[in-house]
């Protein structure tokens, strides 16, 4: 969740990699050697051409994208959704949501989140701009600018089709829901943080200061603007100085503790890491003590998958940082690491290190898996979507 105290309220946006560009060549490969005992092949299944795509969404029957012209989805499989729909969208980020029914299409820079059938492309309701919004389940909880001024409204709805469950005027510049799904956090423009009952909105704690300076948020560098994440039972903010923690619902004050430049935040085993470009720390989720830090990591996992700024990727104990096994340089993709070896790329499993086949070039972005699809950048304006046999 990002917090831009000193402009329109933002929404989720995606992190676009540096595209490469690559060859395009066909391969169905039989794999020997060093590879598992079964005959793993690799295929192209498909490609987006030259259509210069601003994001795309790998499901197991289709590929959505979404370029110029607006949102499209093409089939994988046969009976696939196969439709095109005119939506012009600034930065946009994809999102399946309800059980993979409705495609949220988050308009990035305009802010706020259009909702499309998945099948077949039609619009079912949309937020206003410079809304924001965050989904859970089948439903939907989001702020927007009221009809008659003042501070706005709060509004739970149905996510299939807007139908409003509850509504209060609040103050929001971001939202965001436990994972239990009890809560929703709101912090408005002056750093207050309330957190309502997701079952009807009754204000569980009321305006309670986070202890921040808005003004002191590095506004206006997206790598400095603050976060909030809530984590089992703890609501963890942070800005470009420190990560500090409070109880939920009530938001009391735990601990804060002095982190240079903090971006992202996640549990890895017992402890929290936040990581950035500056490097890793793993703290005390209970005394918000620093246990380690790294200069290497740029992201890490809860199961001590981590990731380095020069894209090499290694398993680490995450209690006490120490390097279980190099896995080499890559992408990681789902249960896949993507390995770069010079201008061939060798699909690895994460679980046994076994290869499932070579993609004939180097260094494909932004890979997701979807059942047997393998789905990557593979060049300035072109997404490819391989597919996987093993016989």
């Amino acid at each position: 969740m990002l917090i831009d105290l000193d402009a329109a309220p933002p929404s989720s946006r995606p992190r676009l990699g540096v595209l490469k560009a690559v060859p395009m060549v066909l391969l169905l490969l039989a794999i020997g050697g060093a590879a598992p005992s079964e005959r793993a092949r690799i295929g192209t299944a498909m490609d987006t051409g030259t259509r210069t795509v601003t994001a795309h969404l790998l499901a197991a029957d289709a590929l959505y994208t979404v370029d110029a012209t607006g949102v499209q989805a093409a089939p994988l499989t046969a009976g696939g959704p196969r439709w095109r729909t005119a939506l012009t969208v600034q930065r946009p980020q994809l999102r399946l949501e309800g059980g993979g029914s409705t495609l949220a299409v988050w308009r990035g820079e305009q802010g706020g989140i259009t909702l499309l059938d998945a099948r077949t492309g039609r619009e079912r309701w949309r937020t206003d701009n410079f809304s924001v919004a965050q989904v859970l389940g089948d439903r939907i909880v989001y702020w927007q600018f009221g009809d008659g001024g003042g501070d706005g409204v709060l509004r739970m709805a149905d996510l299939a089709d807007g139908r409003v469950r509850w509504q209060r005027e609040a103050s929001a510049l971001a939202l965001e829901v436990d994972a239990a799904r009890r809560y929703v956090l709101a912090v408005d423009r002056q750093g207050r943080g309330t957190a309502y009952s997701v079952a009807d909105g009754t204000p569980v704690s009321n305006g309670r200061d986070l202890g921040v300076d808005p003004y002191a948020w590095g506004i206006g560098n997206a790598l400095d603007l603050s976060t909030a994440e809530i984590v089992g039972d703890a609501l963890y903010l942070h800005s470009q100085t420190f990560v500090a923690a409070y109880g939920m619902p009530e938001l009391t004050p735990r601990w804060r503790a002095r982190i240079l430049a903090p971006q992202w935040l996640n549990p890895c085993g017992p402890l929290i890491c936040v990581t950035g470009e500056r490097g890793a720390s793993a703290l005390d989720p209970a005394t918000g003590q620093v246990r380690w830090t790294s200069p290497r990591w740029r992201s890490i996992g809860p199961d001590g998958l981590a990731v380095g700024a020069d894209s090499r990727v290694a398993w680490i104990d995450p209690v006490t940082g120490t390097v279980r096994s190099e896995l080499g340089r890559g992408e990681l993709a789902g249960d896949l690491l993507l390995r770069f070896d010079g201008e061939r790329t060798v699909v690895t499993r994460l679980e046994d290190g076994g290869s499932l086949g070579v993609l004939p070039l180097g260094a494909p972005g932004e890979c997701a898996t979807a059942g047997e699809w393998l789905a990557c950048l593979t060049g300035a304006p072109t997404v490819t979507v391989w597919r996987f046999t093993v016989p």
